[in-house]
């Protein structure tokens, strides 16, 4: 009986100093990050973009690079390219509006989402076949999860761009 004691005493003290040594050990690898932690960018900026490498990546005129969250275009050389980058380019080259960057990813870009004229692009790409919704098991639900949920549904009905095949 006593062991049992003294293993569950044991058993909570590391528990507890594991869930509190894992978020100080989390804390400075985010503090020692070389990504920014704020977003770089004030909320509702008006952004220009200066070249759109494919449907959901741009280079803007400040340098950096910006690329839609949630969602992922078809890349160089796979079907649709064309027609994603295309899309994009139709409705960003020259400015656009940033709601927000939620976080900037491993290889140092900006990630967001984008508004042209009150329209979510992110969101238009996908309900047009252009680009697949991208969604992380454990982390959590993201801003507009739903929208794009809904809009890769109506496309893959529709059959429409890379739901054509």
């Amino acid at each position: 009986m006593k062991n049992k004691v003294v293993l569950g005493i044991t058993v909570l003290i590391l528990m507890v100093g594991s869930f509190f040594g894992g978020s100080y050990f989390e804390k400075q690898k985010i503090k020692n990050s070389p990504y920014p932690l704020s977003p770089s960018t004030p909320t509702n900026q008006k952004l220009t973009v200066i070249e759109v490498t494919d449907g959901d990546t741009m280079k803007l005129s400040d340098g950096k690079t910006f690329r839609l969250y949630g969602v992922n275009a078809p890349e160089q050389k796979e079907a649709d390219f064309d027609e994603a980058k295309a899309f994009t380019e139709n409705l960003v080259l020259g400015s656009f509006e940033q709601e927000a960057n939620y976080k900037v990813d491993k290889f140092g870009r900006e990630l967001g989402y984008v508004f042209v004229g009150g329209v979510n692009l992110n969101i238009e790409l996908v309900k047009n076949g252009l680009a697949r919704v991208v969604l992380y098991e454990k982390r959590a639900k993201i801003k507009y999860q739903d929208e794009l949920l809904q809009a890769e549904k109506e496309a893959k009905e529709m059959k429409s761009g890379i739901w054509s095949k």
